[in-house]
């Protein structure tokens, strides 16, 4: 039997071994104060098919890619059935790996040779290509000229981000050596713990790599525990309750590159989205993190466009 490795899992090409795998998709429902979904319907098609396929929680869930009540109480029963904290609904990376370990789904041979055909592997020739066949806006896709990337330490290169397509490309000698999805700061960002919007937008000009750390964690946000459980997540200037016998763990930035004084940078994370969603720093997907981390040095610039 001959077996395609994909983002999926492992799609078996005779027979019907198909394990589902559901932690490629972004995750779902990350904005529950304002009930807004902002993934597409096969994502929450795919989440539906895993609930329906965990026997332990015995819901019978329609697979319509609609996000409403039944479904999110399906993930609350989920969360509770199998011990995830917090059990709010929210499908993060926790519930996405809970899922594929208690919620395996079996496709037969037709729909097996459907997904083989859907998810091999594109190959471009040039960048012109790339861009001519990727939506650059929607599409997690990621450009790599491997020739440019073996001389970008030595050779004169800079980063642009650009804010309008949610995209950060490293040009190596004036030709793009690598363009991957990344993502910004949000005009409007909800703040759970105050309920307000803010503006945390990604300010635009001209910058230089003022620092580089490999794991960096933040001073700003991240998490308070007490006695081992986690009491509040997010900025811990608004943090209103007693200090007395809490912990603050910051949020892991690996890669770190930082633009700016006032705390904005490069960092690898697993929430990219294709829209503006962070609190000003600029969010690439771990592997383009490590490539750019290893190829650009301190003082190199960097452009935020739109």
């Amino acid at each position: 039997m001959k077996l395609l490795h994909s983002i999926f899992g492992i799609v078996a090409i005779s027979g019907a071994v198909y394990a589902g795998d559901i932690t490629h998709i972004k995750d779902i429902c990350d904005t529950t104060a304002t009930q807004e979904c902002p993934n597409e319907l096969q994502d929450i098609k795919l989440l539906q098919k895993m609930l329906n396929a965990d026997k332990s929680i015995n819901v019978n869930l329609t697979v319509d890619g609609k996000w409403g009540k039944h479904t999110k109480d399906a993930v609350v029963k989920f969360q509770k059935t199998h011990h995830i904290s917090p059990t709010e609904g929210y499908v993060g990376y926790k519930t996405k790996r809970a899922l594929n370990r208690y919620a395996k789904l079996d496709i037969t041979n037709k729909t097996t040779n459907q997904y083989a055909k859907k998810l091999k592997p594109k190959c471009y020739n040039c960048y012109a290509d790339f861009k001519h066949n990727v939506n650059l806006k929607k599409s997690y896709a990621v450009y790599t000229d491997k020739k440019l990337l073996a001389k970008a330490k030595r050779a004169r290169k800079k980063l642009v981000v650009d804010v309008s397509e949610q995209r950060v490309r490293l040009f190596v000698n004036g030709k793009v050596a690598l363009d991957a999805p990344c993502t910004t700061g949000a005009k409007h960002k909800f703040e759970p713990n105050t309920k307000i919007y803010r503006d945390k937008h990604t300010p635009l000009g001209t910058y230089k790599i003022r620092e580089k750390i490999a794991d960096k964690r933040s001073t700003i946000f991240g998490d308070i525990y007490k006695n081992g459980r986690r009491i509040y997540h997010g900025d811990r200037r608004k943090y209103r309750g007693s200090w007395k016998g809490v912990k603050f763990v910051g949020a892991s930035l690996k890669h770190w590159m930082r633009l700016t004084s006032s705390g904005i940078g490069l960092h690898a994370s697993k929430y990219v989205k294709r829209y503006p969603g962070t609190n000003g720093c600029i969010r690439l997907p771990y592997n383009v993190a490590h490539t750019l981390f290893a190829k650009v040095d301190k003082g190199t610039v960097v452009k935020v466009v739109r």
